[in-house]
Parts: structure tokens; sequence; C-alpha cells
């Protein structure tokens, strides 16, 4: 009897999570405008978040344009910050704690809101910093800024699917 009050209570729950609403990551669809082209604007696209955003974008269906008249959207990056700060120290005053973080401020216009919507995204993450590790630390640098860059592509992909023409 337990054993099958278990059994209905997960397919219950496995139910529950088939709707609508639910969605895995990188999923949901971005809007059919997106479809139509985008052109990227403000961004050198061969520098490490502009090659990020372009796999992002081709990754969720949306066709880059290198012609902005092509293009049903124009994405344009205003404001990208890539930085580290220090947020912890030991006892004897040596840096322990480094915080990464990307900020990323965007306009989106369509031919139908030529005024476009703008949005801001920023992701951040913690390095911990060991003296006696330096190589390894800096692999890791990398790692986080990479890691960073998709996290931002992600959020301002998430924006874009809110935003409606």
């Amino acid at each position: 009897m337990k054993r099958l009050l278990l059994i209905l209570n997960l397919l219950v729950w496995l139910a529950a999570c088939g709707g609508e609403p639910f969605h895995l990551r990188g999923e949901k669809p971005l809007p059919a405008i997106l479809g139509h082209g985008v052109y990227l604007a403000g961004i050198d696209p061969r520098s490490d978040f502009g090659i990020a955003l372009r796999d992002g974008l081709e990754d969720a269906g949306a066709s880059i344009k290198q012609d902005e008249q092509d293009a049903a959207t124009t994405l344009t990056i205003l404001n990208l910050q890539e930085s580290r700060s220090v947020s912890g120290y030991s006892s004897t005053r040596q840096v322990r704690e480094f915080n990464h973080f990307v900020n990323v401020d965007f306009r989106v216009k369509t031919r139908e809101m030529p005024e476009g919507v703008e949005r801001t995204v920023s992701a951040e993450r913690s390095q911990v910093y060991d003296g006696q590790y330096v190589l390894g630390t800096a692999e890791e640098e990398a790692v986080i800024k990479e890691d960073l860059r998709r996290e931002a592509v992600r959020l301002l992909l998430l924006r874009l699917q809110a935003v409606k023409p």
C-alpha cells in the first residue's frame, strides 16, 4: 500500500512538472520576431562577449544578420563592463577573495517599436585566492570569466523573451 502511494505521489509530481509554465533552462523559444533576423550593434563581434552573445542567440534560434536593414530586430549593447574587485582580505591584509562581475546595458528595437526598450543584466561570482596556487588561480579566473559571460547572455536572452513587439 505504501509503495502504491509513493508511486502515485511521484506520478502526480511528474505530471505537475510537465505543464506549460515549466521550462528547463534554454528550452523556451525566443519570440518569432528574433527568428527573422537580429542585428548586433555596439559590440565587437570578435570580442569574448561578442562571440558568447552570437553563440547564445544562434543556439536559441535567432538568425544573426550582417546588415541592419535585413534584420527585424536590432540589439545594441550600450555598455559592457567586465571587472573584478577585492572582496576579502586575510588577517595580514593579503587578498583572499575576488568578486568578478559582468554588467550589460542593452537596447532592443524592432520595426514595430522603433523607440526600443532598454534593459540591464548583471552576473557576479566570487573567487577565493590562494597565493600558493597562482597558475591554478589564473586558470580558475579565466573559467569564471567565461562562465559569467555565458550567464549574462542567458539572462539577456530571458529579457528578450519578455519583450513584446
